[in-house]
Order: C-alpha cells, then sequence, then structure tokens
C-alpha cells in the first residue's frame, strides 16, 4: 500500500502550513508544520522564520510565533522550545516549562526529542532540512515529536522516544501513530563516505543507502531510515504516515539548509493537546 502524502496544505491569515490527514478531524489534538509563507522577516529570512538564532529581529520571530499561535489558537505563552544538538535526549514536559526557549532560556542543555501529556502546552521543534517526526497515541493523551537530522538518525532517535513512551509511560505499541514531515529527500540527500559508512554501520546494507560508485557519493533515504527504526521498535506499518515532501525541491514552500547554503530561515513544527472545554 502507498502510503505517501497524507497532508493538506491550508491557508488562514496569510500564514501557509501543512496538516496531516490522519489527525486533521481528531478533536483532542492540535497541530501543524510550518512553511516559510506568512509572517513577517525579511531577506533570506522572509517571513515566516522562527528562528531565534538566524540573525533576525527578535520582535519578527516572536511575532511570526504568534501568527502560527493565533491560527491554532494556542497560547503564545503555552510554546515549549528546545535546544536540539543533533542528539538523543528526550524530555518530558510539564506545565511548569510553559515558554521555555521563548520567554527564558532553555533550562535543558539538549533535547531533540519532547513529549507531554498535558493539556496548555505547545510543543516545538525546528527544522530546515532535518526529519520532523510526530508521535500520539489517540486515546492515550500523548503527543512527542523528534528532531531527526542526519546524526539522530544514525542513533536512532526515533526509538529513543518509542521506548521512552512504551516503558515509562505505559503506551502500548500498537497505538502509537506517527507521522514523518518535511524533509531532505533521497532525490536531495547526496553524501560522502564517511556520513554514508555511519548509515552503513547502524542500517547494515540496505536499500535506502545507494552508492553512486562513479561520483563516489551516496544517496540516503531518510524517511525509509527513521521507518525502519520505527517498525524495528515495534510500531506497525500501517501507523507510520510519510508525507514525502523534500524541503530542498520545495524551496518555494520550505527553508531549506542545503539549498541555501545556511542563508534560511527555520520552520517549526508544532503540537498540542486541547483542553476539555476548548472549541
Amino acid at each position: 500500500m502507498n502510503r505517501d502524502g497524507h497532508f493538506k496544505i491550508k491557508e488562514k491569515d496569510n500564514l501557509k502550513y501543512l496538516v496531516f490527514e490522519k489527525w486533521e478531524a481528531d478533536t483532542e489534538l492540535i497541530h501543524c508544520f510550518t512553511t516559510r509563507h506568512g509572517g513577517v522577516s525579511t531577506g533570506c529570512l522572509e517571513s515566516l522564520n522562527l528562528g531565534f538564532n538566524r540573525g533576525d529581529i527578535h520582535e519578527n520571530v516572536m511575532q511570526n510565533y504568534q501568527s502560527v499561535c493565533d491560527v491554532l489558537k494556542v497560547d503564545l505563552k503555552s510554546v515549549v522550545l528546545s535546544k536540539q544538538v543533533h542528539d538523543t535526549n528526550i524530555i518530558k514536559v510539564e506545565l511548569e516549562d510553559a515558554g521555555n526557549g521563548i520567554f527564558y532560556n532553555s533550562k535543558w542543555e539538549s533535547a531533540d526529542g519532547m513529549y507531554t501529556s498535558q493539556p496548555n502546552i505547545t510543543l516545538v521543534t525546528h527544522y530546515a532540512d532535518c526529519v520532523p517526526l510526530l508521535f500520539y497515541a489517540p486515546g492515550y493523551s500523548i503527543i512527542g515529536m523528534t528532531h531527526a537530522g542526519w546524526r539522530g538518525t544514525v542513533k536512532g532517535i526515533a526509538g529513543s522516544l518509542v521506548d521512552r513512551w512504551v516503558r515509562k509511560e505505559r503506551i502500548p505499541l500498537d497505538a502509537i501513530q506517527v507521522v514523518i514531515g518535511p524533509s531532505i529527500g533521497e532525490c536531495c540527500f547526496e553524501v560522502g563516505k564517511e556520513v554514508a559508512d555511519a548509515f552503513v554501520t547502524a542500517f547494515s546494507e540496505q536499500s535506502f543507502i545507494k552508492c553512486n560508485s562513479l561520483a563516489d557519493k551516496y544517496s540516503i533515504d531518510l524517511w525509509q531510515c527513521n521507518k525502519h527504526i520505527l517498525i524495528k521498535s515495534g510500531i506497525k506499518e500501517e501507523n507510520i504516515f510519510i508525507t514525502s515532501l523534500c524541503t530542498s525541491c520545495n524551496e518555494d514552500l520550505f527553508f531549506s539548509h542545503r539549498k541555501s547554503n545556511g542563508a534560511r530561515g527555520t520552520l517549526g513544527a508544532f503540537m498540542a493537546l486541547r483542553s476539555v472545554g476548548d472549541e
């Protein structure tokens, strides 16, 4: 079965964003993945830059966050950011963590994965080619996300969050759904032998690691790498949804670090649990 796609591009108040069809009608879950459109940033950061570390005007970035929160109908004060360092540290976010990384410096030295069971918390992770992995267990009031660059993928961050949910939160494996969001695709993720060797060590000889012997380069399919990790961790294949959108191929829609040689803004994945009584 072809499970690729599974997203809609929506536009509201000039803000263009993605929602995932599997979760669109879920009354408990609020989510989106941003595009580069709908903010106030300028130059190579135009226009919905969500990165405070890109040289942008602070007030512009805050306004961009406010615009996304307005569309999602969540409180800006509920936003929680993390310090992403391409590792596998997973943080459980509580109500007292609201505002982390946006209203005050991050209390965590590193957190490439976050999850929460608390409503009134909006998790946000950042991207510009790396793989967003969004986790949800309908009926168990728990959401999470991991930032999987090539290093995080090789280290198996997807499996780290699954293991945490199963062992510590007692979430059944067959209840966990995962969306693999927009990132650099196999079409554009070409690497040298040193990086390829790290993948071969982690995954052995797999079809998603392809060698171009003429150029001495390798093409890596990060979507399939992470799907492989998730399945090995016990996630059902039918509960894994790949958007199949390459950020490098679609620079008109997304920021891409590789395509822009680093002159770019930052995208965001947003997830929140709706409070009882919320519309």
